[in-house]
């Protein structure tokens, strides 16, 4: 009977990695991997922001680095959308050298309302 039980046991343990592998897959190959790639590089982006670099250059290096073609309104769109979330979140991006806060929460989610209600 322990036998039966030990084998049900693997066979729904393997059923469930392998939906929980096919939806991982499916969520990094579908319309989220984009977003979460983005999510990824964007303290690295802000650090380059930061470093008084441009958001034309942080695109360009952002496509260069995952492939893809974005244009300057779709970079500037998910670079607010990920603000803002971090933002609510309170997740603020930390300089590299003195670990104090790029941005102040508050000012970043101001902004990003303001922006997006002109």
């Amino acid at each position: 009977m322990n036998t039966m039980m030990n084998e049900a046991k693997l066979g729904s343990s393997t059923a469930l990695e392998k939906l929980t592998i096919a939806i991982q897959q499916e969520i990094a190959n579908g319309k989220n991997k984009m977003a979460v790639d983005f999510s990824e590089a964007y303290p690295l982006i802000e650090q380059h922001l930061a470093n008084t670099g441009s958001q034309k250059s942080a695109c360009d290096k952002f496509n260069a680095a995952y492939g893809y073609k974005l244009h300057q309104p779709q970079f500037r769109k998910l670079l607010n959308a990920e603000r803002k979330n971090r933002a609510a979140a309170g997740d603020a991006v930390k300089c590299l050298h003195c670990d104090k806060p790029l941005h102040s929460v508050p000012d970043v989610a101001e902004t990003v309302d303001t922006v997006e209600g002109e």
